[in-house]
Parts: C-alpha cells; sequence; structure tokens
C-alpha cells in the first residue's frame, strides 16, 4: 500500500494583483455601506428594515409609467411603531443615504441592488 503526500495536498490559492485591489475595493465599499446603514438606523429608531431594488425587480404589477425615472428604488420599508406621520421623513432618510452611497462609491449601484438592510438588535 503506497501513499502519495502529494495526492492528498491541497493546492494552493493566490490571489492576482487584480483580484487584491478589487478586494480592498470590495472591503472599502461594504465599510461605507456598513457606517451609513449603522448611521442610518441610529437617526430612524422606528426603522426596522427596507429592500433596494432596480426597476426590472419591481414587481409587475407596479405600473411602470407611474413611478419616477430612478435607478433604484426603496420598497418594503418596515417600521415599527407604524407612524404614517414619520413614514415620509424615513423615506427621505433613506433616499439620502443609498444617494449618498452611490456618489461617493462608484459601485455601489451593483453592490446596494437586490439587497434588504435590517435593523440589527443586541
Amino acid at each position: 500500500m503506497s501513499s502519495s503526500s502529494n495526492s492528498n495536498k491541497i493546492p494552493e490559492f493566490r490571489l492576482s494583483k487584480a483580484d487584491k485591489v478589487a478586494e480592498g475595493l470590495l472591503g472599502r465599499l461594504e465599510a461605507s455601506v456598513d457606517a451609513k446603514m449603522k448611521a442610518l438606523f441610529a437617526r430612524c429608531p422606528s426603522l426596522h428594515g427596507f429592500s433596494v431594488q432596480d426597476r426590472a425587480m419591481l414587481p409587475r404589477s407596479v405600473d411602470k409609467n407611474r413611478i419616477p425615472d430612478a435607478d433604484l428604488f426603496i420598497t418594503e420599508i418596515g417600521i415599527f411603531p407604524k407612524l404614517d406621520s414619520k413614514y415620509d421623513e424615513i423615506h427621505d432618510e433613506i433616499t439620502l443615504t443609498i444617494s449618498d452611497l452611490v456618489h461617493d462609491e462608484p459601485h455601489a449601484y451593483d453592490f446596494l441592488r437586490g439587497r434588504t438592510f435590517a435593523r440589527t438588535l443586541h
């Protein structure tokens, strides 16, 4: 019974220089999104979560002619306690946060699209 030490060896995985740069950019983007979301949830204590979608992800039942010409849409906003008087204010806070991220970070659009953000309880 002969055993070869090479047959069980796991090959090493090394990132190329381009992969390392991309990984660094992604890490910076994740940190920026995390910081801005923490600040958003701190400013809006009744906000519990929301989703970010692009036009293609909107339900078919939505009349696409009646929605604004925008790239990203805030959907499924969860507020508790439900305060109708705060809804517009919270929606504006979310919109400003998303707009700032897309403006500040070139790849934020693709990173945010299709994501759901929720309050973290400790």
